[in-house]
């Protein structure tokens, strides 16, 4: 039988979100579905892999209060007010499902009259129009499915803080990210926050057949209730234990060291977009070398990404040898990332 627990946040700080989404990612049962929601405050946020000088305006973001934070999933950068809200799927291998878990977010839309259409790698659209793009993280078995909802998202706001590669703009056929986007406002005017909640809640009820919840905590003023009154698993024995870890992570998430990452000089640079996303290369090559490497990309296949940017150090700068190197990184990872590995070939 599947268990489901809902936790949500009352935190509007993106490091606290982030490290409490992290903590159920490391915690969650075999046998349990966790449904997470939160808001951030004015916040950009970046994918794993990408390079945040050049995805946000940080002079906009700073004068706007604002703070700029990196996730541990890939896919591209997103701007984030009380506007928007957040969800997150959260599951081991078995019961980690990503159409049944958009199921639920159109199910919910469905119940108060506005058609969802999946669009590209990503997205969830009305009228043609973004509202949601959604990211995945793997590790170890648990798995993470999130994504944003845009209800009354500030748009003049997103123009600013946000630096989207106009190719990719392009390839949309539209001229500017604003454009391209939409409110659920735009299309159901008098559409509220709690509204969605307590019907993205029944979907999720309805899914995995819940009847009702009988045990509730509250954790640092999030809520979290689950089903069938199972909670023990939470705290890993000791509230102070995951208190703990929470503070850790929330650690992790606001250090300038993960959110910006390494930026040295390189000696060469390949930069280009496909449909999967774009990639830029940059190797510090020495004589016949790579000494050093680092890769930028809203793939949304960051292990693969990670993994491609560990093996070229120590390469010759060949093409059979890179080729040689890309193709190792792309056998030790689980998705098949086929299709990702070629084009990345491609440029040697």
């Amino acid at each position: 039988m599947t268990r489901l627990s809902y936790a949500e946040s009352h935190s509007h700080d993106p490091y606290f979100n982030l490290s409490f989404e992290k903590y159920l990612f490391e915690n969650v049962p075999d046998d349990e579905v966790i449904f997470y929601l939160w808001q951030n405050e004015r916040t950009v946020v970046c994918g794993r892999n990408q390079n945040i000088y050049k995805e946000c305006n940080l002079t906009a973001l700073n004068k706007l209060g604002g703070k700029v934070a990196r996730r541990l999933s890939g896919g591209g950068a997103v701007f984030h007010d009380l506007g928007n809200l957040n969800f997150s799927f959260i599951a081991r291998d078995a019961l980690y499902d990503v159409d049944r878990q958009l199921g639920i977010i159109e199910e919910a839309l469905k119940h108060m009259g506005l058609n969802v259409i999946r669009s590209g790698r990503n997205d969830l659209t009305i009228g043609g129009r973004k509202f949601s793009g959604n990211a995945f993280h793997k590790a170890n078995g648990s798995n993470c499915h999130h994504g944003t909802i845009m209800i009354d998202v500030d748009p003049d706001l997103i123009d600013e803080v946000l630096t989207v590669d106009s190719g990719k703009l392009e390839s949309k056929g539209v001229s500017s990210v604003v454009s391209r986007v939409a409110n659920l406002k735009d299309f159901k005017e008098d559409i509220t926050i709690d509204e969605l909640k307590k019907n993205l809640f029944a979907a999720c009820l309805r899914e995995y057949d819940c009847k009702n919840f009988s045990s509730e905590i509250t954790i640092e003023s999030n809520m979290v209730i689950s089903s069938n009154g199972r909670l023990d698993w939470f705290s890993d024995g000791s509230m102070l234990t995951m208190l703990q870890s929470l503070s850790e992570n929330r650690t992790f998430f606001a250090d300038n060291k993960w959110i910006y990452g390494r930026n040295p000089a390189f000696t060469n640079t390949i930069e280009r977009r496909f449909n999967w996303g774009s990639v830029e290369i940059c190797l510090n090559v020495e004589g016949d070398e790579i000494k050093d490497c680092k890769i930028y990309s809203d793939s949304l296949v960051p292990e693969f990404i990670l993994t491609a940017e560990g093996s070229l150090p120590g390469t010759k700068y060949s093409p059979d040898k890179i080729k040689a190197a890309i193709d190792k990184a792309a056998a030790g990872v689980d998705d098949d990332v086929a299709s990702i590995s070629e084009d990345i070939k491609s440029l040697f």
